[in-house]
């Protein structure tokens, strides 16, 4: 089980990571809002006539969401699951290309949009809870980027790749000093 205050603090320092090295502004930064009552997460399910993964409800439990969670891309929290970014967030996914859909045995219309992108098309998704296994994180962006056994491996996996955006940064501007 997830410590979540470890996991969301090691979540912040990579972003002030990334926004300390950001001298051009190329991403968004925000922080992860506060935590979400268990009944707020009941009238998301009601409302959307969803379950939500458990792993993913515990993390709103904690944090209701978190704009910016990696560049510009917003991990929804329960507002966002009640309102406009959700309803985008399912407009885009149901233009995914049917050999994309086919490849990644993608199920759309059981697919919840848990995070997208601002400007871009890239979203992630899980599947309708049912039951007490663990549901997958599905990066998609056009095609399956990634898949992520669960939201307590994708969590510690967007730590990483924030961390790999601060080095990438770092590595842009010491050639550009250079």
């Amino acid at each position: 089980m997830t410590d979540w205050a470890d996991a969301i603090s090691r979540m912040v320092d990579a972003q002030r990571e990334v926004r300390e090295i950001d001298r051009e502004h190329l991403w968004c930064h925000g922080q992860p809002a506060p935590p979400a009552s268990r009944e707020r997460i009941g009238l998301v399910q009601a409302r959307r006539g969803v379950v939500l993964d458990s792993q993913y409800a515990e993390f709103l439990v904690h944090a209701d969401g978190w704009p910016a969670f990696m560049q510009d891309v917003d991990l929804f929290g329960t507002s966002d699951l009640l309102g406009a970014p959700f309803d985008e967030a399912a407009r885009l996914l149901s233009t995914l290309e049917p050999d994309v859909v086919d490849a990644g045995a993608l199920d759309v219309a059981a697919l919840i949009p848990v995070g997208a992108s601002r400007t871009g098309i890239d979203l992630f998704v899980m599947p309708q809870a049912g039951g007490s296994t663990p549901n997958p994180v599905i990066w998609l962006a056009g095609l399956e980027v990634e898949r992520y056994v669960s939201f307590e491996e994708f969590f510690p996996a967007m730590i990483e790749e924030n961390l790999g955006e601060a080095a990438d940064l770092r590595e842009g501007q010491r050639e550009s000093d250079g």
